[in-house]
């Protein structure tokens, strides 16, 4: 492509005739060949783009600039964005790998395979309670109040009913971390059936549906697991 088919937000941000954003010279960082505060500026270049970019172009790459680090977070739109942009411009003493481990972040995650894959393990379906992965899942005493807690109440009454009409009576959902994973699973895999269009006119497209209604999800079951071999489940991103 022809330089002139680009334009500049920034010296480092070019936009292509598409609109289409791309980062330059970022190189060094990706190598980790430059300078610990050069990598963190690049880092910061990068939360800056993201922001940009997620906010649709809605505020000027020149006003975002000019905006402190604590305002330029508050600008993210999701739990994901808001948890990437804090580990970029706050990346810690150690900048090495640093942006080769944000890659495996939620923010690039197909939200609702993963959480299918999680939904899918076999201590989950089962509810083995002695299961590492239902232990590892399990709410701190700080953990109480997000979004999914007494998760059966906030689902359409209609889907909810369908849905626990597969078990037999006294085996129906519960308000767990784990049976909402297996809900998730479950719905995702039967939700385009003959028999289920009125569930899918309920609630349309089951991954919007839950983002909406557990925007804090993703991230919890990324921390919980994050550093053990249910990682497996995540997406593989590479450089």
């Amino acid at each position: 492509m022809e330089n002139e088919d680009f334009q500049c937000i920034s010296t480092n941000y070019p936009l292509d005739y598409k609109n289409g954003a791309y980062l330059a010279d970022f190189d060094k960082s990706i190598k980790w060949t430059g300078d610990p505060q050069e990598i963190k500026r690049d880092l910061e270049a990068l939360g800056l783009l993201v922001l940009y970019v997620v906010n649709q172009g809605d505020i000027s790459f020149e006003s975002l600039k000019d905006l402190r680090t604590g305002e330029l977070i508050q600008l993210s739109p999701d739990e994901e964005t808001w948890d990437l942009i804090h580990h970029l411009f706050f990346p810690g003493d150690n900048v090495k790998d640093h942006l080769s481990g944000l890659l495996g972040h939620p923010f690039f995650w197909s939200w609702a395979r993963t959480l299918r894959d999680v939904g899918n393990e076999s201590d989950i379906k089962t509810r083995n309670a002695n299961g590492k992965i239902l232990q590892l899942l399990q709410p701190g005493t700080s953990e109480f109040s997000t979004s999914f807690a007494q998760w059966t109440t906030k689902i359409d009454k209609f889907v909810m009913e369908n849905m626990n009409d597969y078990y037999k009576k006294g085996n129906i959902y519960r308000d767990t971390v784990g049976d909402l994973l297996k809900f998730i699973r479950n719905l995702g895999e039967h939700i385009n059936e003959p028999k289920n269009r009125e569930m899918k006119s309920k609630i349309g497209e089951p991954s919007q549906y839950f983002q909406e209604k557990f925007p804090d999800l993703v991230m919890y079951v990324y921390r919980k697991l994050q550093n053990t071999e249910y990682t497996k489940h995540f997406p593989k991103t590479h450089i």
